[in-house]
């Protein structure tokens, strides 16, 4: 421009030795809100020059005009904050030069505003009118850090009336073109609304115009004071740092838009938005809620404090706060929030009765999880977010649980046939009409899939016998895993009832997902369970389950296609060396450590099987019928049962209920 000159360094410049390696520290996401920020700064500046000239007159007499030129060209955008603030006064300026100033830190600012429009544009230029004692004055320059020179004087005049400041931001940095390329006026609008929420809710604002090329200006004070009404405030406790801090929480109920998709928490310090938003869909349960009218809105809530202004980092971008305060302040937010909206937290609640319901008519004996409170009792111990399958898998879990103690209870009478029916008739004298009733219809199903089971183990009438792929599909369906078979789909209960209620299970399947290759091992059956969801900490378990052709009689030992405990543990050693499986909707599970490995090999005790047995030291000290060994040197505890066995087993396990129940 015409009539630069430059600013000496005398004692009024700036201190800047260190900035350019401040500002190469400081971070800032390439998105809608990090390109705004040095407009949010320059906006909170013209705020507090406005308050400096008016007063407590500034939200009636303050006026501000955020300009935007050619938004989506790069090469040619241009973005302008003009004010009629005080304007760069001898103090303003002083401040200006220098960075972390005391004033701004009195204003609970941190002087490194300005610094940071470094980090998206790299043309930076200041024009000012201010009063003096005798006349008014005016400044203007271009800022640039990069610069031996950091200030460069214009002779021209600002190029608005009266006094106040305009900061002009152009010649963005080229990482950020394809931003702007497809940047909306709405999200300049929303994105300005949403970080200034503390003023549209608790302070006062000066009419904001924002104008983009020659449109008319929009009012967005008067925008968005109709938008961010008060709902409710008040206050909550929570520790930080070992230290209890009362904060301040403000709820504001909006229409859902783009920019506000769901309930979210804001931590405001120095009067602006700070850090990411918190969605608050999962505790609350829904990520919008709805009114009388079918009208969808959601719940803003800000929160501040004296404890986040200590807090804030140098740019005013994110808050220094522990990862469990965080956690502590949302679950605060979100049990005034559900006191607040009671009766949309019922609805969320009458909802996951009514599909826990459905899910339970399917699978009835998860009834016994909920340990005689009624689903209405239940749930409303449970998350909001809860599904089907959560409630499922928590109750499976509850009722995996409750059978060691029935279990302990079985055993203590089981050599008193009188005792142990008496035992199962108290436990069915608790249950009441509906649930015993829908425990009987699961035992009757229970009772025909043994059935079928036993007639797979059989000869037909043309003298064959089921094949093990008939067996298998029968307790699992091959090929699949339980990302698409549910726990009421199978028959897992058939080996061991504690294997239907594991976290994952894989039939048939290889560990990498896709079709067999060369040197693949493909076990019938893997069961994984990362014992941390049964509240253990021990590392996990891996058991495998291998099944033969009813009365296969061709068993050598070694080699693993005639040898099922070769095949057993080698596959174990395939299965650890891959170190997870990838499920059929192509999540990965990893294994982590594996503290316990078993396996089942369910197969008819042949002659052959036999001596393959006893070649690898199995014992069947406790039962003829049951076969076992541990293995040292895999880690392995393996057992052998026939389907007879298996059957038999089944049987039992189904008796007690279906004598009492079925009176069988």
């Amino acid at each position: 421009m015409d009539g630069e000159r430059a600013h000496g360094h005398d004692t009024d410049a700036l201190i800047k030795p260190d900035m350019p390696a401040v500002l190469e520290r400081t971070n800032l996401s390439i998105n809608v809100q990090g390109f705004l920020l040095p407009v949010f700064e320059a906006l909170s500046n013209s705020m507090d020059g406005i308050e400096q000239r008016f007063d407590d007159q500034a939200s009636r007499e303050g006026k501000i005009l955020v300009r935007f030129e050619n938004l989506n060209d790069p090469d040619k955008v241009m973005i302008s904050v003009t004010d009629n603030g005080v304007g760069l006064n001898d103090e303003n300026y002083r401040s200006f030069q220098t960075p972390f100033s005391g004033y701004k830190l009195s204003k609970r600012g941190r002087g490194f505003g300005r610094f940071i429009a470094f980090k998206v544009f790299s043309r930076i230029h200041y024009s000012s009118r201010f009063e003096t004692t005798t006349t008014a004055t005016t400044k203007t320059f271009r800022f640039d850090i990069s610069q031996d020179e950091e200030i460069i004087f214009h002779d021209g005049e600002p190029d608005f009336p009266g006094c106040g400041m305009r900061v002009e931001l152009d010649e963005p940095l080229r990482h950020w073109f394809d931003l702007i390329g497809c940047l909306s006026k709405q999200d300049v609008k929303e994105q300005i609304g949403s970080h200034f929420l503390p003023y549209f809710l608790y302070r006062g604002l000066p009419e904001i115009l924002l104008q983009f090329d020659d449109e008319e200006p929009e009012n967005i004070t008067s925008y968005f004071k109709a938008v961010f009404v008060e709902h409710a405030a008040g206050q909550i406790d929570t520790p930080i740092d070992s230290a209890t801090c009362t904060l301040n929480y403000t709820l504001t109920k909006i229409p859902k838009t783009r920019q506000f998709k769901s309930h979210c928490l804001l931590f405001a310090a120095a009067d602006r938005i700070v850090g990411h938003p918190r969605d608050l869909s999962n505790k609350l349960g829904a990520t919008h809620f709805v009114d009388e009218d079918d009208s969808k809105f959601i719940i803003v809530a800000v929160v501040r404090g004296d404890a986040f202004e200590t807090r804030l980092n140098d740019s005013r971008t994110s808050l220094d706060l522990p990862p469990k305060a965080v956690e502590e302040i949302v679950g605060a937010v979100c049990d005034k929030i559900q006191d607040r909206e009671k009766q949309q937290i019922e609805k969320i609640k009458t909802g996951q009765v009514r599909k826990l319901n459905v899910a339970l008519h399917e699978n009835p004996i998860l009834r016994l999880g909920l340990k005689g409170q009624s689903l209405s009792e239940y749930v409303a111990k449970k998350p909001n977010h809860w599904g089907p399958e959560e409630f499922v898998q928590d109750l499976a879990l509850s009722r995996y649980r409750n059978t060691g103690d029935l279990l302990k209870q079985i055993t203590e009478a089981a050599n008193d046939p009188a005792s142990y029916a008496e035992k199962i008739k108290d436990l069915a004298s608790r249950i009441d009409a509906g649930k015993k009733e829908a425990l009987a219809e699961y035992v009757m199903h229970r009772k025909s899939i043994i059935e079928l089971l036993d007639a797979a183990r059989k000869f037909d009438d043309s003298k064959k016998r089921g094949s093990e792929d008939e067996v298998h599909s029968l307790i699992f369906r091959r090929f699949s895993d339980n990302v698409d078979v549910e726990y009421f789909q199978h028959n897992l209960w058939l080996i061991d009832d504690a294997l239907a209620f594991l976290p994952y299970v894989s039939s048939d399947r290889t560990m990498h997902g896709r079709g067999r290759e060369k040197g693949d091992k493909v076990t019938d059956l893997l069961f994984y369970d990362d014992t941390m969801v049964l509240g253990d900490e021990d590392g996990t378990t891996l058991t495998i389950v291998e099944f033969k052709k009813p009365s296969r009689d061709d068993y050598s030992f070694g080699p693993a296609k005639f040898d099922p405990v070769t095949q057993v543990i080698d596959t174990l050693e395939k299965a650890i060396s891959a170190g997870g499986i990838t499920r059929t909707d192509g999540a990965h599970m990893s294994f982590g450590r594996v503290a316990r490995r078993s396996a089942f090999i369910i197969a008819d005790l042949t002659p052959s099987l036999i001596r393959v047995l006893k070649r690898h030291n199995f014992q069947n000290p406790h039962d003829p019928k049951i076969w076992t060994q541990y293995f040292d040197n895999g880690e392995i505890f393996i057992q052998a049962f026939g389907y007879d066995t298996l059957v038999s087993m089944a049987k039992k396990r189904n008796q007690a209920f279906s004598k009492v129940l079925l009176d069988d």
